[in-house]
C-alpha cells in the first residue's frame, strides 16, 4: 500500500500491532490470519478521535489521497454535534436554539444527504471504492449483514436506509469524484434520542415561511440497536462491519487496521489540519447555505409588521419590512432596520447586528424614547431567525 508506506511515519506503523490486538479483544476473528496491506486491495482505518471536524477532514483526505483502485473502510464516531449535508439549509433543518442551549455544535460535511445527529452512541462507517464499482445498495447490504451477524434483524429499505422493524437505525449519503467514491452512514447504537429529536424534529422548530433551494431531510422514525441487543456497542459494530468488508472485498482475509489517535495524529499530512480549519469557519458552516427566503409577520401593541428576507451564502441580501403603524418612531425604526439588516449575517444575532449598524450610521436614532420599540422588533427577529 503506497499510502501506508509513504505518508504514515514509522512510529505510526509500529503502533499498529498493539492497537490491533486491543481492538480485537472481543472478537473470535482475532485468531484469523492477517496479511500485509500491501499484498491486498483493501485497507481499514479506525479513528479513536472524537472531534467531528478532524474526523471529517481525515475522511476527505482518504478520498483525495489514496489509490482510487483500493477499497477502504473507515470507522469512527464523534462527540455531540449535528452534521448537515453540503447543500442543506441549517436554519431550516436544525433547531439551532436547542443546540446552542445544549452546547451541540453545527458541522457541515462535504457530501450531500440529510441532517444527522452524532454522539458517542452513534457509530459511523465510510466505505471507499473505485467509482465504477460504487453501489449504494451493495454497501448498505454489507452493513446490514454485519448487523445480522450480531443477531439484529436488519434490512435495507427502498431509500437505502438500514432499518429494524421498519425503524431507521442508519441513514447514509455518498460522494463521487473523478475516479473515486465513498458511501458513509451513521449507526444508532445507543444514541441520545431525546437530543436527536430536540435538534432535528420539525415539530420542535418554528421554521414556517422559509422557502429554500437547499436539500431537505426526510424525517423517519428511528430506533437504537440497543433496543434489540443488550450487549451491542461501538466495538462490536466495528468488528462485525470489518469482517463483512473483508469477506466482500478481500476473500475473508483479515487486514490490520491503521489506528488514528492523539499519539498518531501528528503523523497525518498537513492537508488534514488545513481541511479541519476550513470546516470550522463561518464561511463553510453558514456561508455554504443555498439561497432562501423567509417571510414572517408579527403584531405588536403599537402595530403590525411584515418582514421579507432573502439570504444568499448566509448573508441577508434583500429586505422588505413594513408596518401599518402611523407613529413616527415606529415608521422611522422599521425603515431604518430595513436598510440596516441588508448585509448582515442571517443568524440569531442578525437583529442586534442591525441595531449596531444603525447606531454607527445614524447616531441617536435609537434613543430612550424608542428603545423599547427597537428592542421588541429585534427580540422578535432574533427568535424567528434562530
Amino acid at each position: 500500500m503506497a499510502l501506508y508506506s509513504s505518508i504514515l511515519s514509522s512510529s505510526f506503523r509500529k503502533q499498529l500491532t498493539g492497537t490491533f490486538a486491543l481492538f480485537h479483544t472481543l472478537s473470535p476473528r482475532a485468531a484469523a490470519p492477517a496479511i500485509n496491506s500491501s499484498l491486498s486491495n483493501v485497507d481499514c482505518y479506525i479513528s479513536k478521535l472524537h472531534d467531528p471536524y478532524t474526523n471529517l477532514a481525515i475522511e476527505e483526505w482518504l478520498l483525495r489521497s489514496t489509490d482510487p483502485k483500493r477499497y477502504i473502510l473507515f470507522l469512527w464516531r464523534n462527540r455531540n454535534c449535528v452534521v448537515v449535508g453540503r447543500n442543506q439549509n441549517p436554519f431550516q433543518e436544525c433547531n439551532l436554539q436547542f443546540m446552542k442551549n445544549n452546547n451541540i455544535p453545527l458541522v457541515r460535511r462535504r457530501s450531500g444527504g440529510g441532517a444527522v445527529y452524532h454522539d458517542m452512541g452513534n457509530s459511523i462507517y465510510t466505505i471507499y471504492m473505485p467509482r465504477e464499482a460504487f453501489s449504494r445498495r451493495a454497501n448498505a447490504e454489507l452493513v446490514s449483514r454485519a448487523l445480522q451477524q450480531l443477531d439484529i434483524p436488519a434490512s435495507v429499505n427502498e431509500r437505502h436506509d438500514i432499518v429494524v422493524d421498519n425503524q431507521k437505525v442508519s441513514g447514509s449519503a455518498y460522494k463521487i469524484i473523478s475516479a473515486r467514491a465513498y458511501h458513509h452512514g451513521t449507526m444508532l447504537v445507543d444514541a441520545n434520542t431525546s437530543f436527536l429529536k430536540g435538534c432535528l424534529s420539525k415539530k420542535y422548530m418554528n421554521k414556517s415561511g422559509i422557502q429554500s433551494k437547499g436539500v431537505e431531510s426526510v424525517p423517519s422514525p428511528v430506533t437504537n440497536l440497543r433496543e434489540y441487543s443488550y450487549t451491542v456497542d461501538h466495538q462490536q459494530f466495528c468488528e462485525s462491519v470489518l469482517t463483512e468488508f473483508e469477506r466482500e472485498y478481500n476473500q475473508g482475509i483479515s487486514v490490520r487496521p491503521t489506528i488514528i489517535d492523539e499519539s498518531t495524529l501528528h503523523d497525518l499530512p498537513e492537508q488534514v489540519e488545513k481541511t479541519r480549519q476550513e470546516l470550522t469557519t463561518w464561511e463553510w458552516m453558514y456561508g455554504q447555505t443555498p439561497e432562501f427566503t423567509h417571510t414572517l409577520d408579527n403584531s405588536f401593541d403599537w402595530g403590525h409588521v411584515n418582514l421579507f428576507l432573502r439570504s444568499r451564502h448566509g448573508l441577508i441580501t434583500e429586505v422588505e419590512m413594513t408596518t401599518d403603524s402611523t407613529g413616527a418612531n415606529e415608521v422611522t425604526l422599521v425603515s431604518a432596520l430595513s436598510i440596516a439588516l441588508k448585509g448582515c449575517r442571517y443568524s440569531e444575532l442578525a437583529g442586534q447586528d442591525a441595531i449596531d449598524k444603525i447606531s454607527a450610521d445614524i447616531p441617536g436614532l435609537v434613543n430612550e424614547g424608542n428603545k423599547d420599540i427597537a428592542d421588541g422588533i429585534i427580540t422578535w427577529i432574533q427568535d424567528k431567525l434562530a
